[in-house]
């Protein structure tokens, strides 16, 4: 199997390109999605090689039956592992100074959170088999805030295969679901008011629910145009570095109905030239 034709890059292809092109497959070709479970390992396979840059240059050289020189300096970024779901990947830790692995691998997991849950935060129970056979739980506490594809990292929890070394640790990617209505903008949230074309030009008063389950009112003045945006300041997602709130941002979104009587195409036609030239 060639592993670069399996993800659909070139040879000269860059960690980056590797990693986007899996992410992609993966999603495709995931079972709990609908994929083929064959051609999702498959997917893995290849990028369990060609995502480590000392794999790859091995598999490189045994492709072209050369000499290889295993050299390989610091560690993998644990932000950069994508795994399979409540499946495992990552390597060992390589000590260069020793020569030896000083743990056991480090395992990764997603879970899939819903857009409100990465709002108020949510608490998840998460069963998986290490590579020893036994079975592990883990209690993932997602906190609020939390962007989509964020890696939360559990010291301990990973491999423990060889007894004579530390467990790795699990790395949980946490997978964030669109929602119809609300929208993530850095740390706002937009959210999309439809109002018919009779409420936009005489005025109403709306309610908002935000996701923290209050409700906000929202006064729409007369004549206010499609597009315009209202601001609730602090109503947004919270940022765990700054500690700020961002805001919620409600754009309103005019819905022009189709017209086909035509006596009532008339009677429009009618009331717009008087719209347009009021009487004094």
């Amino acid at each position: 199997m060639n592993y670069y034709e399996t993800l659909g890059v070139n040879e000269g292809a860059d960690q980056d390109e590797i990693k986007k092109a899996y992410k992609k497959l993966a999603m495709k070709h995931h079972p709990d999605r609908g994929g083929d479970e064959k051609t999702f390992q498959s997917i893995s396979q290849a990028y369990d090689t060609l995502g480590d840059a000392a794999k790859r240059q091995q598999y490189d050289h045994e492709r072209l039956n050369r000499p290889f020189i295993h050299v390989r300096s610091g560690f993998n970024d644990i932000n950069d592992l994508f795994g399979q779901a409540f499946g495992f990947g990552g390597g060992n830790q390589w000590d260069p100074f020793q020569g030896r692995v000083r743990k056991n691998r480090d395992l990764n997991i997603n879970c899939t959170v819903s857009f409100k849950d990465s709002f108020v935060g949510k608490q998840l129970e998460a069963s998986y088999i290490l590579p020893s056979g036994k079975k592990q739980t883990v209690a993932i506490n997602v906190p609020s805030g939390i962007t989509n594809g964020q890696t939360i990292r559990y010291a301990g929890l990973g491999d423990d295969s060889d007894p004579r070394l530390q467990r790795g640790d699990l790395n949980v990617t946490v997978f964030v679901e669109t929602d119809p209505l609300y929208q993530r903008q850095g740390d706002n949230i937009m959210f999309q008011l439809q109002v018919t074309v009779f409420e936009a030009m005489m005025g109403c008063n709306k309610k908002i629910q935000s996701l923290d389950g209050s409700k906000l009112d929202l006064k729409i003045r007369p004549g206010t145009q499609h597009g315009s945006e209202f601001l609730c300041r602090g109503r947004g997602f919270n940022n765990s570095t700054n500690g700020r709130l961002g805001d919620l941002i409600v754009k309103l979104n005019v819905l022009i109905p189709e017209v086909t009587d035509i006596i009532l195409v008339d009677r429009l036609l009618k009331l717009q030239n008087e719209m347009n030239h009021p009487s004094k």
